[in-house]
């Protein structure tokens, strides 16, 4: 992923990392086309998108340009005039920060929300959660790219019709053994744990991963399965090969206990999806099968045109 240059002119994100948009939704960058005449609908429409972001920023605390481009079906110039018209009006703050990459370090510039921004991102009538401004020097540069990812992800699921996403920081402190980069529930109710796979681990880290989801959706069914997205179909093939050749799962011991561990069983890797990135979430993924690599399954077109 290629980031911002000195003036914040566009990233030059990979086609496979731009959310599709299909059916009754605009290309982003289309909905800028249609300019509204009437000036009450101007000010109500500039209102509406500055009400998105932040809402979306009462959760992810920060992002960039392009995601918000996406988040609003606008293009980039729209997206970093509004955004540059919330941090005059004290909403937002932005800081450029420095990212390693095949290139050298590129700057990219992130826009957080502040404490102000954070009074007006819930409703008056609504409780507003207890959440933290952003704070510029705390966010980890390493962990950046990774970030868009998964907000891109969000944008993606959310236009599918997919609600309460939480990302991974808003659920530190709740207990979980496994934290994901986000859960959220799918348009058929169901609970899902979402991860941005972008390297293949270990064997042993990804039998402590199956270990603690297993046990947290046995012990109070947070999620019924968990979704791997991964940059690409035969990435997605490899993983799930890994997952099926796993001989054990294994749940880490807390304060120098030692790690349980049990035999992987299929009813447990059924739990676990794997999708190219362009194919989530209403696409073909792979499943594993144990000692047998992966297996590719088709989605199903249920009645009323859904998946």
């Amino acid at each position: 992923m290629v980031m911002t240059s000195l003036n914040d002119s566009p990233l030059t994100v990979p086609g496979n990392l731009v959310p599709a948009i299909s059916g009754h939704h605009l290309c982003s960058g289309d909905r800028s086309r249609f300019l509204i005449s009437d000036p009450a609908q101007r000010i109500a429409r500039a209102a509406e998108k500055r009400t998105e972001v932040l809402r979306f920023l009462r959760d992810e605390i920060w992002t960039v340009t392009e995601v918000v481009a996406q988040l609003l079906g606008v293009g980039y110039p729209a997206a970093h005039a509004l955004l540059k018209g919330m941090q005059r009006d004290g909403v937002l703050t932005s800081s450029p920060l420095f990212i390693a990459s095949l290139r050298g370090a590129r700057r990219v510039v992130l826009h957080g929300i502040t404490a102000q921004g954070l009074a007006f991102a819930w409703p008056v009538d609504e409780q507003a959660r207890p959440r933290r401004p952003w704070e510029a020097g705390k966010t980890n540069a390493l962990f950046v790219p990774h970030q868009i990812e998964v907000q891109l992800a969000r944008v993606r699921a959310e236009r599918a019709g997919w609600t309460n996403w939480l990302p991974a920081r808003q659920l530190m402190g709740v207990g979980l053994p496994k934290l994901p980069d986000a859960e959220a529930k799918s348009p058929e109710g169901i609970s899902v744990g979402i991860e941005v796979e972008r390297e293949i681990k270990t064997d042993r880290r990804y039998e402590a991963v199956i270990g603690a989801y297993v046990v947290q959706m046995k012990a109070d069914g947070r999620w019924c399965r968990i979704d791997y997205l991964c940059p690409n179909a035969d990435f997605a093939r490899r993983l799930a090969r890994v997952f099926g050749n796993l001989k054990q799962l294994r749940l880490e011991g807390k304060d120098g206990q030692a790690a349980k561990v049990g035999e992987i069983q299929q009813v447990h890797l059924d739990r676990f999806r794997f999708y190219a990135w362009d194919a989530w979430p209403a696409g073909d993924w792979v499943t594993a099968r144990k000692n047998g690599g992966a297996v590719k399954v088709e989605s199903v077109v249920l009645p009323g045109g859904s998946k």
